[in-house]
């Protein structure tokens, strides 16, 4: 009889502590869509604006700017730069010129091969394909521009110079991570390099074009390319007489060729 009374005592004080009524409306009700609103209160919903499918896609923009500027280095080591004038007379800007015109051309065929060949052997995937090498076209004629006068003007060093220029753009131009994880001096050396705005310019093809950005890198690429001109037109002639010194300084050391 004591233990009757007790649990009546118990049953009072938790009525008056709880409401029965809500806990059995609560216990009536859906309990699987109540328990998923507790585990996930938010539901996100995610929308991409420019989707590349897979990871090799993406990088595609980073590895054809490289090899666009090592298949210029390479052609610089490869043919000459001089030209054989037969005794006849030339201006400077002529040998320049004429020279720079044979190779734009092979850079111009390099660019295509490394661009369709990424579309149709390897299968990469480009939403603008068109853009892609038109694109890639003008990166490889600003870089084999840039090259051919650093060893137009400068003789072997620039070929040295052309090799440094690279590694530095290889960690400052944001391709594999973004720049803001790199130190200081490379986010400063940043929005002074080729690098970034041919990286940034493929992946406008690739990933999809959003034409204000397109444009501010097309037009940073030809001042590129337009600077080194200006510099092969005014620096190649005087300079000419130390770079053949040099030049020949170099060869009887027998270190470099």
């Amino acid at each position: 009889m004591t233990a009757v009374r007790h649990g009546a005592q118990t049953l009072r004080g938790i009525k008056q502590e709880a409401n029965l009524e809500e806990i059995a409306q609560l216990l009536s009700g859906d309990i699987r869509g109540q328990s998923d609103f507790l585990a996930n209160p938010v539901v996100l919903k995610q929308q991409t604006l420019y989707p590349i499918p897979n990871y090799g896609s993406a990088m595609t923009p980073f590895y054809v700017v490289l090899s666009l500027w090592v298949g210029g280095t390479l052609m610089v080591s490869l043919l000459r730069t001089s030209v054989d004038t037969g005794g006849r007379s030339y201006r400077g800007y002529q040998l320049y010129l004429g020279r720079l015109g044979t190779f734009l051309t092979i850079g111009i065929l390099q660019a295509l091969v490394a661009v369709l060949g990424n579309i149709f052997l390897l299968g990469g995937y480009v939403a603008d394909p068109v853009w892609f090498v038109l694109s890639a076209v003008l990166i490889s004629i600003v870089f084999v521009t840039v090259i051919f006068t650093l060893v137009s003007v400068f003789g072997s060093i620039g070929k040295g110079i052309a090799i440094v220029f690279m590694v530095l753009q290889f960690s400052s131009s944001g391709g594999t991570f973004p720049v803001s994880t790199t130190g200081h001096f490379f986010q400063a050396l940043n929005p002074f390099m080729p690098f970034t705005y041919a990286i940034s310019l493929l992946r406008e093809a690739v990933g999809g074009l959003l034409p204000e950005i397109a444009v501010r890198d097309v037009l940073l690429l030809i001042l590129f390319g337009l600077l080194a001109l200006l510099l092969g037109l005014t620096l190649r002639k005087p300079l000419e007489g130390i770079i053949r010194r040099t030049a020949a300084k170099v060869e009887e050391s027998k270190l470099i060729t």
